[in-house]
């Protein structure tokens, strides 16, 4: 798969101004300080799918005012679809962008529902950004879902590789009862085809674990996101599509502001999802920061080594990401909309699994603060 470079940069303190430390498992902050060494990590982009289609929803009920944003749901997810697409990696993904939604006042099972602004073919970046502005503003119409959903399938049949498919919706629709339910479609469309779901829960609700319960159904890379992360986040397309891997480079530099934090890995224990007490003190310390830090984004992405199925594994490396999200969030009060949580499973290993202790290597957590 093609991959792309691009430069990041972690600090490293040369001298000792403004540093947080907790020892052996130790994160450090860059306050202030006058010269530093970097380390400029050169990143290769490694594709995790090689195509993506994206589902909007224009029904009716996207017309509401979402939370205290002022704008339309519809508006939203408009806005946050031409935000993100400059800053796209050119990784040569093929792309499709649709709406769903009917004027009818009754549909059947057979009603096109699906209008396509980019139909699914090579990414070509200024197009899709010229789509994502042809996208309606005004939500009018029924939910056919159900329809969307079949309709899928004519695209996926067509597509070679992983597909992702990012489905903006509520949860509800408009019953068509000589069709399946949503969920019982999308599970189909996974064991026909190599595609996973991201649902983009659009209902404003702050946690729906049966939602989230039923997407997880559907495949092991499906996963539920919710408006709020959707809207906030700008690395939530990231586990989906790409995965980064780092080589560094020592440099040194003059700097006078924060950028970042960067700290040691978690592991953990073969088969497991339990955080070491050993690393008490150090998410103590994290918790407190991004606390005091609102700006403050978190990205976790969590991983497994090769030992048991690749689907075990992938489900493993997601418990172990859960597992530390719900540690800062359930004793730090951190929400799940300042984290973007990723998990890969066996993928991008730093040590050989053919030994024990290359394994003990990559049964990790990785993790960086940004937004500062």
């Amino acid at each position: 798969m093609k991959k792309l470079k691009v430069s990041f940069m972690c600090l490293v303190l040369l001298v000792a101004i403004g540093v947080i430390a907790t020892g052996a498992h130790a994160y450090e902050l860059i306050t202030k300080t006058e010269t530093v060494t970097i380390d400029e990590v050169q990143i290769e982009l490694k594709k995790m799918a090689d195509n993506f289609i994206i589902l909007c929803d224009t029904s009716f009920s996207m017309g509401e005012i979402y939370k205290k944003t002022g704008k339309s749901k519809i508006v939203l997810q408009k806005e946050i679809l031409q935000s993100r697409i400059a800053s796209f990696p050119d990784l040569s993904f093929n792309g499709g962008l649709y709406t769903y939604s009917t004027t009818q006042e009754m549909i059947s099972d057979r009603d096109p529902v699906l209008t396509p602004y980019y139909e699914v073919k090579l990414l070509n970046k200024a197009e899709f950004a010229k789509a994502t502005d042809r996208l309606p503003t005004k939500a009018a119409g029924l939910t056919p879902l159900q329809n969307a959903l079949t309709q899928l399938d004519n695209l996926l049949a067509t597509l070679k590789g992983h597909t992702v498919v990012f489905l903006v919706t509520d949860g509800s629709f408009s019953r068509i009862y000589t069709i399946q339910k949503p969920i019982d479609i999308a599970r189909n469309l996974a064991q026909k085809y190599d595609v996973s779901f991201f649902v983009i829960d659009s209902s404003g609700n702050e946690k729906n674990p049966q939602f989230e319960y039923l997407v997880n159904s559907i495949s092991a890379r499906s996963r539920l996101i919710s408006y709020d992360q959707f809207l906030e986040n700008p690395l939530f397309l990231s586990g989906a599509l790409f995965v980064l891997d780092k080589r560094i480079v020592k440099k040194s530099i003059d700097v006078e502001k924060v950028i970042g934090i960067k700290f040691n890995s978690l592991m953990f224990a073969f088969d497991s999802a339990e955080i070491n007490t050993k690393y008490a003190d150090s998410l103590k310390k994290l918790g407190k920061y991004m606390q005091k830090t609102p700006k403050a984004r978190l990205s976790l992405s969590a991983f497994t080594d090769s030992k048991g199925s690749s689907s075990y594994n992938l489900d493993l490396s997601r418990r172990r990401v859960e597992s530390v999200a719900s540690y800062l969030e359930n004793n730090y009060k951190i929400p799940r909309t300042r984290m973007v949580l990723n998990f890969y499973g066996e993928a991008n290993p730093v040590a050989s699994n053919d030994t024990e202790e290359g394994r003990a290597q990559n049964r990790r957590l990785e993790g960086f603060i940004f937004g500062l």
